[in-house]
């Protein structure tokens, strides 16, 4: 049940990966995918590389209820805002909750208009300025709500945060 208060108690960054491009073709590790299928992929949460450890941080607390939610606090972690520019602090913002197949997403009143990444219906993203596209989404686990923050800049530099909450 993804509805209550949750805290943050942990984050892992990964800004600006690199990744190879060649003739299409988007390389990390020893994966080649097309450039297109690997960013949606990508924006889906699909884990495609490493990934950076977890270390502890607190400070956000995000509570969801129903559709909606709300998110308060203050944190020392990278963040894209809701207009896509990565920030040294959070961000905090509400919004509302987008369910599809891949699970559930955060969506600023913006990504609700914007609906879904090209003809993928069970993506959805809360930024999209043509430069920068953003997708937010919130898994539970155990009594752990697992939060990833997935990122294209350019159609080529992903970067990725992931947080973990724990009710409060």
């Amino acid at each position: 049940m993804i509805n209550g208060r949750w805290e943050l108690v942990a984050v892992a960054a990964a800004e600006f990966i690199a990744v190879g491009y060649d003739d299409g073709y988007t390389t990390l590790d020893d994966l080649r995918l097309p450039i297109g299928e690997f960013n949606r992929r990508w924006l889906a949460g699909e884990v495609l590389g490493g990934e950076p450890p977890f270390a502890q941080l607190t400070g956000l607390t995000l509570t969801v209820d129903g559709a909606a939610f709300t998110e308060t606090g203050a944190a020392e972690v990278p963040w894209f805002d809701d207009e896509g520019v990565l920030e040294p602090e959070a961000r905090p913002f509400d919004g509302t909750l987008a369910t599809s197949p891949s699970g559930v997403f955060l969506l600023t009143e913006e990504g609700r208009r914007e609906g879904a990444f090209a003809d993928a219906k069970e993506l959805h993203l809360r930024c999209d300025d043509g430069d920068t596209a953003i997708s937010d989404l919130v898994t539970v686990e155990d009594d752990e709500l697992r939060r990833t923050m997935s990122v294209i800049t350019d159609e080529m530099y992903p970067s990725r945060i992931r947080l973990t909450y724990r009710r409060g």
